[in-house]
């Protein structure tokens, strides 16, 4: 799931490497990382809202085509919020890609360490791309619905704590789903940036609640 900073750059003339950047188009053009390609994280997001849209074969062919991506493409996906980098390294497992990792540590850490940059604009040539859909990745809202009351599924609410505890929020009421357990994403970080270790993970998890013998869906 994951690459290391010093990983990726060991690897990055490796023929046929995709790497996304999942920060805001003014920072991609300020710096990134040498032959980083924009993926717009708002447009995908968009999609993946639209009615049927996390099923339209056609409009995600498109989208991760026009970024060079094929069905064996080795992809590492960073940016400078985490949830924003995971968005997109999770709609490309979803869509059946199996080689894709996000750059722990994203884009603050490659920084900070002093790797190399750049600001040129790759040119991308197409390619075909049919998605195959994982539908075990995704939870329906009625699907949902059906197994809360089974006490083999655990909601993971991984917001801020205002938002969960419905407090307001940018003008809206935040609040949770019935039973939903809470653990903000910022709290599998590590101060460097980086995930936690696994040891102090399965803690974290395991204190909110979370056990591996039940399905977790987060939200």
């Amino acid at each position: 799931m994951l690459t290391q900073p010093e990983e990726l750059q060991r690897t990055l003339k490796e023929p046929g490497l995709r790497i996304l950047d999942a920060r805001p188009h003014s920072d991609y053009l300020k710096a990134h990382i040498p032959g980083a390609v924009w993926v717009d994280v708002k447009g995908w997001q968009d999609l993946g809202k639209r009615d049927g849209g996390f099923h339209d074969a056609r409009a995600w062919s498109d989208k991760v085509g026009r970024l060079g991506i094929g069905k064996d493409t080795p992809v590492v996906v960073y940016g400078s919020s985490l949830p924003d980098a995971a968005r997109i390294w999770w709609t490309l497992k979803y869509l059946g890609l199996s080689n894709v990792t996000l750059l722990d540590g994203g884009w603050e850490l490659w920084s900070k360490q002093e790797r190399p940059t750049g600001t040129d604009s790759p040119a991308i040539e197409p390619v075909p791309f049919e998605p195959k859909f994982q539908p075990d990745r995704l939870e329906e809202m009625d699907a949902l619905k059906r197994s809360l009351p089974s006490g083999k599924v655990t909601v993971v609410d991984a917001r801020s704590t205002k938002e969960f505890t419905g407090e307001e929020v940018r003008g809206k009421r935040g609040g949770h789903i019935a039973g939903a357990k809470h653990l903000e994403w910022k709290e599998l970080l590590a101060a460097d940036g980086r995930f936690k270790s696994p040891a102090e993970l399965r803690e974290l998890f395991r204190k909110r609640g979370i056990e591996p013998d039940r399905t977790a869906v987060t939200c």
